[in-house]
């Protein structure tokens, strides 16, 4: 047997993927950006628990540009910046089982990846409804985290439809 290592227990463990899926607008990107501001700074968790020291994170977002939205929300939570990264994609398009991924993870020592939202991660040709695929993409991610002791949040859409809320 061997122990968990707890980035924030019981929701977030290193080394591992953790997945926060809801509806658009309930907060999910803005929970994120605060966690990583926390870590960030080595601060204390919503429930009390302590972070033992500052870290770095990558935060990936799909949907919100850098400059006017993404760091404008890490400064307002608080965050340390200069332990914020970003995997520039260029025109070479990032996707969940790309090598830029585990060298961004080792060139920074990153102890927490967000991906914002997983759907902005999957090839065009990917189809997250092929349990096959999705579950080769995450093994994949999953060993990454393990070899790295890197938490991995993916963050997760669950309609964007106006129909309606999914929950």
């Amino acid at each position: 047997p061997q122990s968990v290592d707890w980035l924030w227990y019981p929701y977030i463990p290193y080394g591992k993927i953790t997945l926060l899926q809801g509806d658009p607008g309930e907060g999910k990107s803005t929970f994120a950006l605060q966690l990583a501001a926390l870590l960030t700074r080595g601060a204390t968790l919503p429930d009390g628990q302590k972070l033992h020291r500052a870290e770095s994170v990558i935060y990936q977002c799909g949907e919100d540009d850098k400059e006017d939205t993404v760091k404008p929300r890490l400064l307002a939570a608080g965050a340390d910046c200069s332990r914020v990264a970003f995997i520039e994609d260029g025109d070479d398009s990032l996707t969940l089982d790309d090598d830029r991924i585990a060298e961004a993870v080792r060139s920074t020592k990153a102890r927490l990846l967000i991906i914002d939202p997983i759907q902005s991660y999957i090839r065009q040709d990917g189809d997250m409804q092929s349990a096959t695929r999705m579950r080769a993409i995450l093994t994949r991610l999953s060993r990454m985290a393990a070899q790295y002791r890197c938490a991995i949040l993916l963050v997760g859409h669950l309609n964007k439809s106006s129909s309606g809320k999914t929950l």
